[in-house]
């Protein structure tokens, strides 16, 4: 009995010791615990679970619950029971952005809350995203805030008089591709921008054939102002994700309001390719 006792905590300690040594292996990842969300629904009403993004994923712990997208929105979610008085069972939605929600559903009669949104702070714009339509003004605002927070990883720049503009990021969304500019004023002279022109042009002209170039519309532009001497301001421009072709580049002109201080960024088609997904 003694050797059993002896061989057993040995064992322990050699798992223990094993875990730890695992751990340190990989000092770089770390666990967080997701809270569930309690959630309690009926078999006469419809709960609605509104996401700020689009519904990826559903997953129903147990077949009493019944769940499903509201027919034309992409961020509905509709829950009721399937039988009345179940075990408590769970509920796991993946969004778009890469956000996992988990609830906890419980049956009740008549729930205390049948529609809950999740929303970020300041977002108290339309709530439902329609199938087949575009984004709202709330979704470019939101992510162009994340995109000026979040680290840059380009140093494209082109400078004169100077003035110096840069393609700090390009990031993703939802099909959309952000682009972060950055303008930094050098001179004693206020540089306000009148103009910004996304144009996809052919890079070398063939004899006897014209020029190719097609202007890109953005979806959004953030507020800019003008940028004081001595100091550096952010755009930030929205398109629908688009590539080109390795014979052309992509040219991007800022023009100074009542000003000669004209700068053209050329980027190549590289470039656009190293676009990385934007994440909460």
């Amino acid at each position: 009995m003694k050797r059993l006792c002896v061989a057993w905590i040995v064992s322990c300690i050699l798992f223990v010791t094993a875990n730890a040594q695992d751990v340190n292996d990989h000092p770089e990842i770390r666990a967080k615990e997701i809270a569930p969300y309690m959630l309690w629904v009926s078999l006469n009403q419809t709960s609605n679970l509104i996401f700020p993004y689009e519904i990826k994923s559903v997953d129903r712990g147990s077949s009493s619950i019944l769940a499903q997208k509201a027919k034309g929105a992409e961020n509905v979610l509709q829950v009721k029971a399937a039988s009345a008085n179940f075990s408590e069972t769970n509920l796991s939605v993946i969004t778009t952005d890469g956000r996992l929600y988990s609830f906890l559903l419980n049956y009740s009669e008549e729930p205390s809350v049948l529609n809950l949104r999740f929303y970020k702070v300041g977002d108290d714009g339309r709530s439902v995203l329609i199938k087949g339509t575009e984004h709202d003004k709330e979704f470019y605002k939101l992510t162009s805030s994340e995109v000026e927070e979040n680290r840059n990883f380009l140093r494209k720049r082109v400078s004169e008089q100077m003035i110096t503009l840069s393609l700090e990021s390009i990031y993703m969304r939802e099909n959309t591709m952000f682009f972060k500019l950055s303008i930094h004023n050098n001179s004693l002279i206020t540089y306000t921008p009148d103009y910004i022109k996304f144009i996809v042009k052919d890079r070398k002209k063939a004899k006897k054939t014209a020029i190719q170039e097609k202007a890109m519309v953005p979806s959004f532009v953030s507020d800019h102002e003008g940028v004081t001497g001595n100091s550096a301001g952010i755009i930030v421009l929205a398109f629908p994700s688009f590539t080109i072709p390795k014979n052309q580049d992509l040219l991007i002109q800022i023009g100074e309001v009542n000003g000669g201080r004209l700068l053209f960024l050329k980027i190549r088609y590289k470039v656009l390719l190293k676009a990385r997904p934007l994440i909460d």
